[in-house]
């Protein structure tokens, strides 16, 4: 009977599961912007000058966009330290921490008031792809050794991860067969009250995009 007993022990042990893991959450990049200045502090006034420069540069035709730039990226501005690059990085980061955001919000509408639509269902699938974390990983990296670089010592191959990121992003958000996406956002204003990201992803896209165009090798 004890033979028996360990038989049947052994039997029950090996069909139990193993307990539930919860499921697992899907993985973001690790993005750090560096320290912002306080609310009521204002950076120097050369590091204000240089920012308005690098954001005027980028989008000389443009002044709301250039003020959006300047806006986003002069609480860091004390960082940059003259390095146009390091701009370019945070404003791509920025980007980056946006683009989570607003994945995040699609697919809530998707489960609930948008379930079905198959535009925001081609929006969430675009949009997963564009903030793939090894993508953007690769990209940031890239921009984080471009801005350690000095001016004819960057890399080439580099620049070409940053550039290939944004146009993933850029093909996504402008939208439509002839970008070779499933997504149209503009028509996802239906949702526009469940989705706040939107309303400053496309100056934050047009900022990183037109920052990251100015690099030089």
């Amino acid at each position: 009977m004890a033979t028996v007993l360990v038989v049947l022990m052994v039997v029950s042990t090996g069909g139990l599961s193993p307990p539930c893991a919860a499921a697992a959450k899907e993985e973001k990049p690790v993005v750090v912007l560096p320290p912002a200045a306080a609310p009521g502090e204002a950076p120097s006034a050369e590091a204000a000058a240089f920012v308005r420069s690098c954001c005027e540069t980028a989008l000389p035709a443009e002044r709301d966009a250039s003020s959006f730039c300047y806006d986003e990226l002069l609480p860091y501005a004390d960082s940059f330290g003259g390095n146009q690059v390091k701009v370019t990085e945070v404003a791509a980061t920025i980007l980056s921490n946006n683009l989570s955001a607003y994945l995040d919000e699609l697919r809530k509408v998707q489960d609930g008031a948008g379930k079905g639509d198959q535009n925001l269902m081609g929006c969430v699938d675009g949009f997963t792809d564009a903030t793939n974390v090894n993508i953007t990983k690769e990209a940031l990296d890239s921009l984080g050794r471009l801005a350690a670089a000095g001016d004819g010592k960057r890399s080439k191959e580099d620049l070409e991860n940053v550039q290939n990121w944004i146009k993933g992003v850029d093909k996504h958000y402008v939208g439509g067969n002839a970008a070779g996406s499933d997504c149209e956002t503009g028509y996802l204003y239906t949702y526009n009250d469940d989705l706040p990201a939107q309303e400053t992803l496309g100056n934050c896209l047009y900022t990183a995009s037109s920052l990251i165009n100015h690099i030089k090798l």
